[in-house]
């Protein structure tokens, strides 16, 4: 199939992706990867050349990885180089849904925790999606009684759906020795119920390397058995380091996924 994205009709444009109408077919759009990659809610922004191509690499190995797994996503396709034609949204869920195997980032900071503790079971949290507000985190005590006392069904599904999925992807990361530290995904729903949507590429997760074989880490802190320094994740870019430094990890991300296929 070869796609002329020049003739197609544009339905929204974010800072890292486009939609475009599918002519052929009213229930699916193609989503186009672009070479941009942002940090801090947007303010800071950079364009990588080749950067779209490898995040539609990894985004196409997770999806077909976690279609294989049992998970609703809206992913169908990758037609061609940085496309992908995913089912089109009946209502989009205004939240990134982040779950946690291990403390890092942001929790840091306003949790007070310490790097490396781990989570077991993991935690979820979720963050109203709007960067002038810097994505507020919904108070928990709330959304567990919208859970219980309001039939929140969607809350409920996407926590299952972010747990089920970080533990897929922690069990194939693992194989290559690295471990998945948390993870960032968006949902929406279709035909009445919740798929996993957007993307899943460098910037949606942490990714450390194992700091020796066989690491233990099934205890209270593992951060003496990882290695962060070698992350291969979009903190690289946030912390600074050069354009060519983040693509290369970029690009280590994507040789991995592309071996989910034989897992």
């Amino acid at each position: 199939m070869s796609i002329d994205l020049s003739k197609l009709e544009k339905l929204a444009e974010g800072k890292t992706k486009i939609i475009y109408k599918n002519p052929d077919d009213v229930k699916t759009v193609f989503m186009v990867f672009k070479d941009d990659i942002t940090a801090g809610d947007g303010v800071k922004h950079d364009i990588i050349e080749g950067k779209a191509v490898v995040d539609w690499q990894t985004n196409r190995d997770i999806f077909e990885y976690l279609n294989r797994q049992g998970v609703k996503t809206h992913y169908i396709e990758s037609p061609q180089e940085k496309v992908s034609l995913v089912k089109k949204l009946d209502r989009k869920i205004n939240l990134e849904v982040v779950t946690r195997r291990v403390a890092a980032g942001s929790i840091l900071k306003w949790g007070n925790e310490e790097e490396g503790k781990r989570y077991d079971p993991p935690i979820t949290q979720f963050h109203y999606k709007d960067d002038p507000l810097h994505d507020p985190m919904l108070d928990q005590t709330y959304v567990d009684y919208i859970i219980k006392a309001k039939s929140g069904t969607e809350y409920a599904k996407m926590v299952q759906m972010n747990e089920k999925v970080l533990i897929q992807l922690e069990k194939a990361f693992s194989r290559f020795d690295i471990q998945l530290i948390d993870m960032k995904l968006e949902y929406g729903i279709i035909e009445d119920d919740v798929y996993v949507i957007d993307e899943i590429t460098g910037g949606s997760f942490r990714l450390w390397p194992y700091a020796h074989k066989n690491p233990h880490l099934n205890q209270p802190n593992v951060i003496k058995e990882l290695n962060p320094e070698d992350r291969l994740d979009k903190d690289t870019y946030r912390m600074g380091g050069d354009l060519g430094m983040v693509q290369s990890k970029f690009g280590e991300i994507a040789k991995i996924t592309a071996q989910f296929k034989n897992i």
